[in-house]
């Protein structure tokens, strides 16, 4: 038997082969070992210069043994799968089998069996279990063979095990690059790929540990807020925002050492780790620059917007070398900045602790105020726009303090959440508003709302047991479930969507409705949109209040409410303060308002006091 001379070793160069099966991740060294043993067992087993497997889809090389590599398939194994002879094995369920393949009918296999000296020929489609081809196996003899059924049989079992190394190295590969996307995705921020707090957390520990080894080690975080990033948002919209937050990062990024670490906390919030500075002034060296880095404009769309970024500086010799103190102090100092304007930075004076006393003091307060009963619910009117009674009411909270008066929302619930006693002051509101529902129901029967509005904060919709404690609440009072509806804000949705999934899942099944509120006003809720278990989507007062202010307000909120209905949901206007709004509103269809214009709200006589007279707008 003629055979050619072996070649140096087969580092054969990827070629064009058919990309109809599924892409193979790029091979290991162990694989590729595992496939030229493989190959020389085929090679020794069949008496056969070589055989050789070649992969198919986007891993596309070539793997071969044998005593007698063929020049051919050594620097062009492309060569075969330009023939015809590539083709009649794709096509082929069985396995072929050529006494002679230059003898072949078709004529172009046949020359290119003449031109390569190719004569014996075994060929395979190997096919995956989900059934796509995954590769060709070959055997060639440079002679006319007679293969006998033996024979035949050894080589699909040899064929066999080179396709299960291929399978369980692709499941291998599958489940690291899984596992990868995974472990990146838990530390990385989606928009713009920065680190995320979890990260930057970690980071900042590993810095307070280094330094607690070295005292001459110096390092500093500081904590940035773009400065009115809200009104950008709500003026050009949330993909024009989005736009504007990856310009930012990358003009921070740009000024930045390659060992520093820039993070996205959330919204328009970052956070930077600046590691080895030699004094506390780096950092606000660096501050400037950074601040420097926003003054030309930024174009968002065919629109251009100027925004700045406020800083609070903390360096870890200035204050508590644990992470969390360290944080908050660069946090205390953001407050600082912002207090006093835009675009300015705070470098952390003990001082400010102070402030944080003070914080403490406001913690223990909302302690106590559920104890000495000093929460109230005002309630603010949902008009139906095409009866325009009184349908709903929603229950907002105050806090009645002892020194400073009636407190609202949104000066203490970010502190309840803080202190863990958001649960609490939940479950109050929720019975709360259920018992007066029913109070009016009993007063003044037809005409008294049909159902109540609860807002869910962040912590509630973030910790398990919501649906829960609603279940317990509604039985507990015998309250209708389809009376009480629950508010969740858009960007609460988003940024905890696999949680917000579950558990609107479960307040559906309760037969609870659920709203998203201020639609529109924070991250884009749309790519997951028709997933939410969610009844009703209230549009944000931005859009409303433009109305009446030219066409482009006018057709956006037509596109939203057609949106929304479209998609099957009850559109809810707020903050409608106008009579022209409210005829705009109808006019397209809307269903529910709220706002000035019907109701500030109020206290529960004063809803009343608006069913008694039986107002209609």
């Amino acid at each position: 038997m003629i055979r050619e001379p072996v070649v140096d070793p087969p580092t054969l160069a990827p070629f064009a082969l058919p990309s109809e099966g599924r892409a193979i991740p790029t091979l290991d060294g162990a694989l590729a070992a595992a496939l030229e043993r493989v190959t020389g067992l085929a090679s020794t087993v069949l008496r056969v210069p070589t055989a050789f497997v070649a992969l198919l889809g986007s891993d596309r090389r070539c793997f071969a043994g044998g005593p007698a590599v063929p020049r051919w398939l050594a620097h062009d194994p492309g060569t075969l799968f330009r023939s015809g002879l590539s083709g009649r094995i794709l096509m082929s369920e069985q396995l072929t089998a050529l006494r002679d393949a230059r003898a072949d009918p078709s004529p172009g296999v046949a020359t290119t069996a003449r031109d390569f000296g190719v004569a014996g020929f075994l060929g395979m489609r190997l096919v995956s279990a989900d059934g796509e081809a995954t590769a060709i196996f070959c055997a060639v003899d440079v002679e006319p063979r007679d293969w006998t059924a033996e024979e035949t049989r050894l080589f699909r079992e040899i064929a066999i095990s080179a396709l299960t190394e291929i399978e369980l190295q692709r499941r291998t590969a599958d489940a690291e690059r899984i596992e990868q996307q995974l472990r990146h995705d838990a530390l990385h921020d989606r928009l713009t790929g920065l680190p995320n707090r979890a990260f930057f957390v970690e980071r900042v520990r590993i810095a307070v540990e280094r330094a607690r080894r070295n005292p001459d080690e110096c390092f500093g975080v500081l904590f940035l807020d773009l400065d009115n990033f809200k009104a950008i948002n709500d003026s050009f919209g949330h993909v024009a925002g989005d736009e504007l937050l990856l310009e930012v990062s990358r003009r921070l990024t740009g000024c930045l050492r390659s060992l520093d670490m820039l993070a996205r906390l959330g919204g328009d919030e970052f956070a930077l780790l600046l590691e080895n500075i030699r004094e506390p002034s780096d950092a606000a060296r660096v501050a400037e620059r950074l601040q420097a880095s926003l003054q030309t404009p930024i174009t968002v769309g065919e629109d251009e917007a100027y925004t700045s970024v406020s800083l609070g500086i903390a360096v870890h010799s200035e204050a508590d070398d644990h992470p969390q103190h360290l944080l908050r102090s660069a946090d205390l100092a953001l407050y600082r900045a912002k207090e006093q304007g835009r675009a300015r930075f705070q470098v952390f004076d003990p001082r400010m602790h102070e402030e944080a006393v003070r914080r403490l003091r406001l913690e223990t307060d909302l302690r106590r105020a559920l104890e000495r009963n000093q929460f109230r619910l005002h309630y603010q009117p949902v008009v139906s726009l095409d009866t325009g009674r009184i349908v709903a009411v929603e229950a907002l909270l105050r806090w009645e303090h002892p020194e400073r008066g009636l407190v609202p929302p949104g000066e203490f619930i970010h502190v309840a959440e803080e202190a863990g006693i958001i649960s609490e002051i939940s479950r109050w509101v929720l019975e709360q508003a259920c018992r007066q529902c029913q109070s009016w129901r009993r007063d003044h029967g037809d005409d008294a709302p049909e159902s109540v509005w609860v807002n869910l904060s962040m912590r509630q919709l973030a910790e398990g047991g919501l649906a829960r404690q609603v279940s317990e609440v509604l039985q507990s009072l015998r309250f209708e479930a389809k009376r009480l509806t629950l508010e969740v804000t858009e960007n609460l949705l988003v940024e905890n969507v696999d949680v917000s999934l579950r558990t609107l899942s479960e307040l559906h099944e309760l037969g609870v409705r659920v709203f998203m509120d201020d639609f529109g006003s924070g991250h884009s809720s749309l790519g997951f949109l028709d997933r939410l278990a969610i009844d009703g989507i209230k549009i944000d007062r931005s859009f409303i209040g433009h109305l009446g202010a030219g066409d482009r307000p006018l057709q956006l909120v037509r596109t939203i409410v057609a949106l929304v209905r479209g998609l099957g949901f009850i559109p809810i206007a707020e903050g409608v303060e106008t009579e022209e709004q409210l005829r705009l509103l109808r006019d397209m269809g809307c269903e529910f308002a709220q706002g000035f214009h019907f109701s500030r709200a109020v206290p529960p006589d004063g809803i009343a006091k608006l069913l008694k007279v039986r107002v209609r707008w």
